[in-house]
């Protein structure tokens, strides 16, 4: 294997995005499939947890800026619990992927693998699903199964879960414990956001590919991977069907919830589901003349604004830059293009089926993308432009036309 095409494969397994030059599952050894799935695991539960948890291990004091960087990466204002948190994060994990591990198991059995086989590809396809990896041991990744509940079914459940974040899911796993059952208002958004978005895809994706890349199966199986389509790119990049099979409706449907991606403090990248949502948000009390973005009865900060839009500039930005450069570097055609680079900054793992055929150019640019979409780019700036502005001074109010 190439340095390059070695890079490239262990930056998309760390940034847990999917996207390969080589096939995991023929052209790496037993050995790099490990190393691929060890990286997975520790970028699909976030370098700094897994800092923290080495530094637990080695019976090390866990200081307040490690605790300060680590409550940040999941949005917790403060440092106060992390310990707790941290373990329940490592418990979640080991529960949600053994469990989604056995009916993969079963799956894969019914399928005709061997039962060593079978248990080893359970292990890897739940970790990846989990995750939001989307990395696959089959050449034509799941496309396989597009006809089987158990394994579809798992891995859409798995990808779901994983990308709710984990804030999310220790308030739901307390929830019976908390008094009047209410969840978070961030809790709330995540959930409800989500929600849309799968049914928003779902609905597009039976109607726009029921007679083109759905065609070939039979109508209940096309609602299912119409199911999985909605899900799938929302950082996991696992597909049953080929997405070059895709009409152009389809791929632009793909690319939108690429972009969006999955929630904060989850185990996929993206824009992030909140992130979307507020700015919906703010248009649609615009439009009613609000002063304030009002959600339930509660009223966005104007740092919560501020900072969704630093997130979207930076990152459709990010975005075009990517474009641009790949436009530039390789000779082909701007939709696949296009597809590549929504594809690695959202860490997905999604191609058009280009991914192999790029330069050294071409996989370095994604390599880049890759590595922002899931750090994200704000902090990525932040960690660049150290220091912050200390200055009293308030200017007057100017008036600008928008719009």
């Amino acid at each position: 294997m190439k340095l390059i095409d070695a890079f490239f494969t262990a930056t998309s397994a760390v940034c847990v995005t999917g996207l390969i030059v080589v096939d995991t599952g023929t052209d790496l050894s037993p050995a790099s499939q490990m190393i691929v799935l060890l990286l997975i695991q520790l970028g699909g539960i976030g370098v700094m947890t897994a800092a923290t948890t080495f530094s637990l291990i080695l019976g090390e004091r866990i200081g307040l800026r490690q605790r300060m960087l680590f409550a940040g990466g999941f949005g917790m204002d403060t440092p106060s619990g992390v310990i707790k948190f941290l373990i329940k994060i490592l418990l979640f994990t080991l529960i949600l992927e053994v469990s989604g591990a056995i009916p993969l198991f079963i799956g894969f059995l019914k399928a005709g693998l061997t039962p060593f086989k079978a248990f080893c590809s359970a292990i890897f396809h739940s970790i990846s699903a989990f995750c939001n990896a989307g990395f696959s041991l089959f050449s034509n990744n799941l496309e396989g199964f597009s006809q089987s509940f158990i394994v579809s079914g798992t891995i859409m459940v798995l990808i779901v879960i994983g990308g709710l974040g984990f804030p999310v899911l220790t308030e739901l796993s307390a929830i019976r414990k908390r008094n009047g059952n209410r969840l978070s208002l961030h809790s709330k958004l995540v959930l409800t956001t989500t929600l849309i978005l799968i049914l928003f895809g779902l609905f597009l994706f039976t109607i726009s590919e029921w007679n083109t890349a759905f065609a070939h199966l039979p109508g209940g199986w096309k609602i299912w991977n119409g199911l999985f389509a909605s899900i799938t790119p929302r950082t996991a990049g696992f597909d049953t069907v080929a997405p070059s099979t895709f009409s152009s409706a389809g791929l632009f449907v793909l690319v939108l919830l690429m972009i969006v991606g999955a929630s904060p403090g989850s185990t996929g990248g993206g824009f992030k589901t909140t992130t979307l949502a507020i700015l919906v948000l703010s248009a649609w009390n615009t439009l009613r003349r609000r002063p304030d973005v009002v959600l339930w009865s509660r009223r966005i900060p104007f740092r919560i604004l501020q900072r969704t839009i630093a997130v979207s500039v930076l990152y459709l930005s990010g975005l075009g830059l990517g474009i641009l450069a790949l436009s530039i570097i390789e000779p082909l055609p701007f939709r696949e293009l296009l597809f590549e680079a929504a594809s690695a900054l959202g860490t997905v793992g999604l191609s058009l089926g280009i991914t192999a055929q790029l330069s050294t150019g071409g996989k370095i640019v994604l390599i880049l993308l890759m590595f922002w979409g899931r750090v994200g780019i704000l902090t990525f700036i932040f960690g660049l432009l150290k220091g912050e502005f200390r200055g009293n001074v308030s200017y007057p109010d100017a008036d600008i036309p928008i719009g």
